[in-house]
């Protein structure tokens, strides 16, 4: 609501001609309220004909992290003061993912109204990105007074149809990517503002939206040196008088800096091989060569957006060296780019604009400054793809000679060539956006359709075999025919991901387990198992499945090992508890059932299984009276186990308790596992 009605008031500002300073600016742009009225119907038009049929979609892509299983969104309103305490996400391997409350408080609000609905969630990341165009379309009539709005509805139409952008819509998880831009929109416009007006107050909210931006997400950052950058290159905001901007920069600064600092839970990202080799001990010169790589694939990508990928990273895209040729050709290409931006610098020329805008926005993703996650990404590419937009719509205005300096141009004395040339590009860039509806359906769908183009991703391959496995385990009344099609499947692409990496440890855990838990061959799972562990002597999960596998296989005394190292790297690896308890039981080794939980209790660790093992050990050595007393501390930590609670119910009425029996029935009742 916030957003719409800052919306409504640029809008209504866009429409009003006032006296204003800039050098370049003579007067705003027509205020023919019926001619936006009818574009802005256009862009949402548009928006919901491209991306209205994935409102059907279910949750896809790294979506169960932020809405569908986070437990904190789904407190609903209540937990936004805690989410502004803690990163993005935690997930399983306990690795946190940045600080973005602001994207997350509006899952949480979402949450509060429509529960986990993916169509709902679907809808919004729709309405927002027709949101943002709209308000994309009057920042740059506003940057661009002197043009007729010819020029930046090409330019929004262009950027509303790129295919670049289906992975930021059709993802739920990436409304992060349009919140922070409609942020740094909105921050580039109260600024303009301030310079126009000299209202002091614009100077408050234009720091305020970046911000917001970062708090989104953190690629908004490139906007500190872009905002500047705009003001002084198109609208000849002396140097000297943008110490006002630099010093509303320490607003968002401080706020952000501390607002990161009382984050309560500490985790850090795992950073790992499939992800970016280079973020294994490399410098500046080892990255530069794959820095330039990244510059032509956004390039090529932007260009001929096919094929489209919800993951690429290595080796689908290669780590560069300085003999790849295409290295050398952006060097060239810079190079002659420079010599153009040197000669007609003064000119104020679009092209450097659009240039400029480009690679100073694309320069926190070319892994040169600090490697990126999956080395590139379609999502990376939504802000910068801007700059690129705005060539774009200079071109085809040069090439069909639109005379875009005259306020009144009409439509009708357009080349008709131009409408058929447009119009395709339309259709043809449309055509691509709304296919890939239909990979985004859920993630097993995604994974399934994008491995056929992504057959040297690692990565990718290992998300297609998870999911098939997935799937099996959400299905279990599946055929046994397409179960065993799946669990083959999971084998081949986990055996294509450790061709791409050897070394890939949590292929190596996960095709061990298959080996185990679905053709029952612990002895062809132990060597994936042993290997993973070598690579990482903290993989507590993969210690726990390797002591599994030992147990099955009778080596008892390197079972028992594994068991024990598992708790030693994770005390509260609570299944470790249960399974080498059943392993002492099976060989009627029940002291050392009390001594593992009874110790783990001690420490501190708290879990009814624990109790729960101890009762049951004092149960089979005869201390009935023992056995119930811990039986009973593990239903006040778990009143949910309805065996438990059965047991204690019918314990305590044939012992003629019916007090005690009466209140475990009650809670049986209420169990629901």
């Amino acid at each position: 609501m916030c957003l719409i009605l800052i919306f409504g008031y640029i809008k209504i500002n866009m429409s009003i001609k006032k006296k204003v300073e800039f050098k370049k600016e003579v007067s705003l742009p027509s205020s023919d309220k019926k001619t936006h009225r009818k574009i802005i119907a256009f862009f949402f038009l548009l928006c919901f004909l491209l991306y209205g049929k994935g409102i059907k979609n279910d949750y896809s892509m790294d979506d169960e992290f932020v809405i569908r299983n986070n437990a904190q969104v789904q407190k609903g309103i209540k937990a936004i003061p805690d989410i502004f305490r803690t990163t993005y996400v935690i997930d399983n391997q306990n690795s946190s993912y940045e600080y973005r409350p602001i994207v997350k408080a509006v899952y949480a609000v979402e949450y509060q109204v429509f529960g986990a609905n993916p169509h709902v969630s679907h809808f919004f990341n729709i309405l927002l990105y027709a949101i943002s165009i709209c308000l994309l379309y009057f920042i740059l009539i506003k940057l661009f007074p002197q043009y007729n709005i010819i020029f930046p509805f090409i330019i929004t139409t262009i950027f509303l149809i790129h295919p670049l952008h289906s992975e930021v819509v059709y993802s739920i998880k990436n409304r992060d990517v349009i919140l922070s831009f409609m942020g740094c929109l909105l921050s580039l416009y109260f600024y303009l503002k301030f310079y126009e007006t000299k209202k002091y107050y614009h100077l408050f909210f234009g720091a305020f939206f970046i911000l917001f931006a970062m708090m989104s997400k953190k690629d908004s950052m490139t906007f500190y040196a872009i905002i500047p950058f705009t003001l002084w290159f198109l609208k000849d905001v002396p140097l000297k008088r943008l110490w006002f901007v630099f010093v509303s920069y320490l607003f968002p600064l401080i706020v952000f800096r501390l607002a990161t600092k009382s984050v309560i839970n500490k985790a850090s990202r795992k950073v790992l091989e499939w992800e970016n080799p280079l973020f294994l001990k490399t410098t500046i010169l080892h990255r530069l060569p794959t820095g330039l790589y990244s510059i032509y694939f956004y390039l090529a990508k932007y260009l001929f957006p096919h094929p489209l990928l919800s993951y690429y990273g290595y080796n689908q895209v290669p780590i560069a060296t300085w003999a790849n040729p295409i290295v050398w050709l952006v060097i060239i290409g810079l190079i002659i780019l420079g010599y153009f931006v040197v000669i007609n610098f003064k000119k104020n020329n679009l092209i450097i604009y659009g240039v400029f805008y480009f690679l100073i926005s694309i320069s926190m993703f070319t892994n040169v400054l600090k490697p990126v996650v999956g080395i590139v990404g379609e999502r990376f590419a939504y802000i910068p793809s801007l700059g690129l937009s705005i060539l774009f719509a200079w071109g085809l205005i040069k090439i069909f000679k639109i005379p875009i300096e005259q306020k009144e141009t009409k439509w009708q004395s357009i080349s008709s060539s131009f409408f058929i040339l447009f119009g395709s590009i339309i259709l043809v860039f449309g055509l691509i956006t709304f296919s890939r509806h239909t990979a985004w359906k859920d993630a097993y769908t995604l994974y399934a359709t994008d491995v056929k183009n992504a057959s040297e991703s690692a990565h990718a391959n290992s998300l297609f075999a998870a999911s098939s496995v997935q799937k099996v385990k959400e299905n279990p009344k599946m055929r046994i025919e397409e179960k065993r099609m799946h669990v083959a499947n999971a084998v081949k692409y986990y055996e294509e991901s450790l061709r791409i990496i050897p070394n890939y440890i949590s292929s190596l855990n996960n095709l061990g387990m298959i080996y185990y838990t679905y053709y029952n061959q612990p002895k062809k799972a132990i060597p994936y198992l042993k290997k993973a562990i070598s690579l990482d002597t903290n993989y507590v999960e993969a210690f726990f499945n390797l002591a599994t596998c030992e147990a099955k296989t009778n080596a008892k005394k390197d079972a028992e090992k594994h068991f024990l190292k598992s708790i030693e790297i994770d005390p509260e690896f609570y299944g470790t508890y249960y399974s080498l308890s059943n392993y002492y039981a099976e060989n009627k080794e029940y002291d050392k059932i009390l001594e593992l939980n009874k110790n783990a209790i001690d420490k501190g660790v708290r879990s009814d299984i624990l109790y729960i093992n101890v009762g049951n050990a004092y149960f089979v050595k005869g201390d009935t009276a023992s056995g119930v007393t811990y039986l009973v501390k593990g239903i006040e930590i778990n009143p949910n186990n309805k065996f438990l609670n059965s047991f204690l119910a019918n314990y305590y009425k044939n012992n003629g308790d019916l007090e005690k029996a009466n209140h475990y029935y009650d809670l049986l009742g209420r169990s629901t596992r």
